[in-house]
C-alpha cells in the first residue's frame, strides 16, 4: 500500500492494462485540442486537455489527477515530469501545475461532493496495481490479460479512463458477451456506480489497461 504523500506534488510513473462498467461520456479526437469539460456530476468534473485551474469556479475543487493519453510533461514548482499514456500526476488543493506537449485528462474532486456510495458488500478486487492512495481515494491500473477473469469483486463509485479496446463480459450471465456489448473505447471516460461483478476479458490478444479513481469506501460499508 502506498502513504499518503508527505509532499506537495504526488507524481507516479504508472504503465498498466483496464476494465470496467456505466456509459460513455465522450470519445475525445486526439487529433484536436479540444480543451473541455470531458465528464460532470456532483462528485467530480473531468477535464479533456484543460485543467480547472483556468475556470472561475477553481476554488471548489480539491485534489486533482492528471491521466496522460499520450506523452505529455508536468510542471509544478521545481518539479518537472514527462508522462507517457497511462501514467498520473497527482495535485493536492491549491497546488498549481503546469501540462503541455499532450493529451490528457484531468479529474478534479469536489470539495462539497455528497456522502460516497458504495456496494453491498466489499471483496478486493485481484490482479489491478494501486499507484496511489490517499484518505479520499485511490488510483489503480486495471489489469487483466486477454481471455482472463477477474472473480467476483467489489467497487465503489469511480472515474474510470478506457485505455485499451477490449470487449469484456460478466460470464455468469453472458459467456461469450453480447454483440457490440461490453466494448471499451479507448479514450475514453466514464463515471462508474458501485458494483459487485465478475468480469472476463474476451479479447484473445489484448489486455485490459484501465486507469480507475476510485472512492475510498467508509469503513461501515465494507463487510
Amino acid at each position: 500500500m502506498i502513504n499518503k504523500p508527505l509532499i506537495i506534488t504526488y507524481l507516479i510513473l504508472a504503465i498498466g492494462v483496464s476494465a470496467s462498467s456505466a456509459a460513455i461520456i465522450r470519445m475525445p479526437n486526439l487529433s484536436k485540442n479540444t480543451d473541455s469539460v470531458a465528464l460532470e456530476n456532483s462528485y467530480v468534473r473531468v477535464m479533456l486537455n484543460s485543467t480547472v485551474e483556468n475556470t472561475s469556479d477553481k476554488k471548489l475543487f480539491g485534489t486533482r489527477v492528471v491521466v496522460a493519453l499520450n506523452q505529455l510533461n508536468v510542471r509544478s514548482g521545481k518539479i518537472n515530469k514527462t508522462l507517457s499514456r497511462g501514467e498520473i500526476a497527482v495535485f493536492q488543493p491549491g497546488e498549481s501545475c503546469q501540462v503541455s506537449g499532450g493529451e490528457y485528462f484531468e479529474v478534479a474532486f469536489k470539495k462539497n461532493h455528497p456522502p460516497v456510495k458504495g456496494p453491498d458488500e466489499w471483496l478486493e478486487p485481484v490482479k489491478n496495481t494501486i499507484v496511489y492512495e490517499d484518505d479520499e481515494f485511490r488510483v489503480f491500473e486495471e489489469k487483466l490479460a486477454p481471455g482472463d477473469t477477474r472473480e467476483l469483486h467489489s467497487h465503489a463509485q469511480r472515474v474510470v479512463v478506457r485505455l485499451n479496446e477490449v470487449q469484456l463480459t460478466d460470464p455468469r450471465n453472458k459467456p461469450n458477451g453480447s454483440p457490440g456489448g461490453g466494448i471499451q473505447v479507448p479514450n475514453t471516460v466514464k463515471f462508474a456506480e458501485p458494483v459487485v461483478h465478475v468480469v472476463k476479458n474476451l479479447s484473445t490478444d489484448t489486455p485490459l489497461f484501465n486507469i480507475v479513481i476510485e472512492f475510498k469506501v467508509p469503513v461501515n460499508n465494507q463487510k
